[in-house]
């Protein structure tokens, strides 16, 4: 028995060291041993150094190329060790991420660098706060509106902010005379994101938040802190903006709650999942603080909670805009239900919500599956002399792309359109596509303009996929940043035109507000 205990700590303190070595190659130059690192995503010059144990000057001594251009993904760079030069090769020793630091107001040495997505967003951040903080000392003649600063605890899950851009890049208002400033008002922000950044090795799925949140430290950028009134008296905005990292659970919400932390906060963007809704939803109701959600389209508390703002809608919003716009073209299309599963437990709610209301209307309609439309030479189910718009049991591409290639054929003979999903733009279709979305592809100059400083203060390549969650963070942070301006945040039916985004919360009886600008169009 004791051998058989002995072995097994030996396995275990086997397993533990192996968890500590990672297989890095090394370079012996001038008799000093560096390791080989490719750059990975989302990976800055902070976290780097502190998975290595190194410091960042030591890092930057190494690579000196590294302090002009910044880090570049996939390069691969040296990182400096202790190994001697006469020694086989060996692998560093990782030390465990430290966890997340308060953010503090005081500027850190300007460095000119160009890090990862978290270190990117966080340096625009400081950038955003050392450019404002002179600004609200105005002249003891002046009315300032400004808010006094509360002096309060700050959440250990806050992100520490890292060095700010250089100092060239300023806002316009720093060139207003002070004297010229007639009212001043602060709008604290606070961002609740699942950023996970005291997690190395993050998943990829965590990208969208940093993306998200990028778009939205830009929108701050963008936004005319200083603006004349219609009676040409000068006001100024200034921003109070904290970001909490709140993981994937609900426990940092918790003790936000219990610590009282968001009590001075005007807005809150986020969280991400429905248990934290859960958590915070009584506590900003009894402190009378809107709560923008971006991302999920479903959350029972915004029906009796008049703080929630959804800007995801509802399925039965997304059906009900969707048949209105059918029920004009009643007499012009034939709606093709076709079946892309065996079990009907597989459909999408959304889909079977469609599939009920089409039902209800009454509006003219067939039955078929992909199994059948393959079989027949000329489909049974579509018909001449009017629009044939089929309508999947499922959302997703990969599921009926099986039957593409006859539909794209053209060897039917029918008129042809698609009730696709707004990512089914991303795939080359040449069939015309029918939407129900809140989203829109970007064009204009606003949105050159948008891509020129994004690749100016981040530097990584704007994703793919749509929707784009960099562009979501942006229109949404631009709406509510206009909508506090002009006291609109909660008004009826308000609406905003974004780049990507159309936005018009609408109130719901007894409860809070949901966004209900759907677009129906073809591509």
């Amino acid at each position: 028995m004791k051998r058989i205990l002995l072995y097994g700590l030996l396995l275990v303190a086997i397993a533990v060291q192996a968890q500590e070595i990672l297989p890095y190659p090394t370079d012996t130059i001038d008799g000093k041993v560096y390791y080989r690192y490719t750059v990975e995503k989302s990976i800055g010059l902070y976290r780097i150094s502190k998975n290595f144990g190194v410091t960042q000057e030591a890092i930057l001594e190494a690579n000196p190329e590294l302090r002009s251009r910044g880090l570049r993904y996939e390069e691969v760079i040296r990182i400096p060790t202790n190994l001697p030069a006469t020694k086989p090769e060996k692998a560093a020793k990782v030390e465990q991420p430290e966890k997340v630091e308060v953010v503090e107001n005081t500027p850190k040495p300007i460095e000119q660098k160009k890090e990862g997505k978290a270190e990117k967003a966080n340096k625009l951040m400081e950038s955003f706060r050392r450019e404002v903080a002179p600004l609200p000392q105005l002249p003891a003649q002046t009315d300032s509106l400004a808010r006094p600063q509360a002096e309060e605890p700050q959440p250990a899950a806050v992100i520490a902010l890292a060095d700010s851009l250089p100092a060239t890049d300023s806002l316009e208002m720093t060139a207003v005379a002070m004297d010229t400033i007639a009212y001043t008002d602060t709008v604290r922000l606070t961002f609740l994101l699942p950023l996970q950044a005291d997690i190395v090795q993050r998943s990829p799925s965590i990208d969208r938040f940093y993306d998200f949140y990028c778009g939205a430290l830009l929108a701050l950028k963008h936004h005319d802190a200083v603006y004349t009134d219609s009676l040409g008296v000068i006001h100024a905005t200034y921003y109070d903006v904290r970001t909490i990292d709140t993981g994937k659970d609900g426990k940092v919400i918790c003790q936000l709650v219990d610590s009282n932390l968001l009590a001075s906060t005007d807005v809150i963007i986020g969280p991400a999942f429905y248990k934290q809704v859960e958590a915070l939803s009584g506590y900003v109701q009894e402190h009378k603080i809107p709560v923008i959600i971006p991302f999920l389209p479903y959350v029972r508390e915004v029906n009796t909670n008049p703080y929630l703002m959804k800007f995801n809608p509802s399925s039965a919003v997304h059906a009900h805009a969707l048949m209105e716009h059918l029920d004009t073209l009643r007499s012009a299309i034939n709606i093709v239900l076709v079946d892309a599963y065996a079990n009907k437990m597989d459909y999408a709610e959304n889909i079977r919500l469609l599939r009920d209301s089409i039902n209800a209307r009454h509006l003219p309609v067939t039955h078929t599956t992909i199994r059948q439309i393959l079989a027949d030479s000329v489909c049974l189910a579509l018909k001449d002399s009017v629009e044939n718009i089929l309508l999947f049991h499922s959302e997703r591409y990969s599921n009926v792309q099986l039957l593409m290639p006859y539909l794209l054929s053209g060897k039917h003979g029918k008129q042809l359109t698609l009730l696709g999903d707004y990512s089914w733009q991303s795939e080359r279709i040449t069939l015309p596509q029918l939407l129900t979305t809140v989203f829109r592809s970007p064009a204009g100059e606003e949105y050159a303009r948008y891509e020129q400083d994004f690749a100016q203060y981040f530097g990584h390549q704007l994703s793919s996929a749509l929707p784009r969650y960099d562009l979501l963070g942006y229109d949404l942070t631009r709406y509510i940043l206009q909508a506090w301006r002009d006291s609109t945040l909660q008004a009826t039916d308000t609406s905003y035109e974004g780049i990507q985004s159309s936005i018009r919360f609408t109130p719901i009886e007894n409860g809070g507000y949901e966004n209900t600008h759907i677009t129906i169009e073809r591509h």
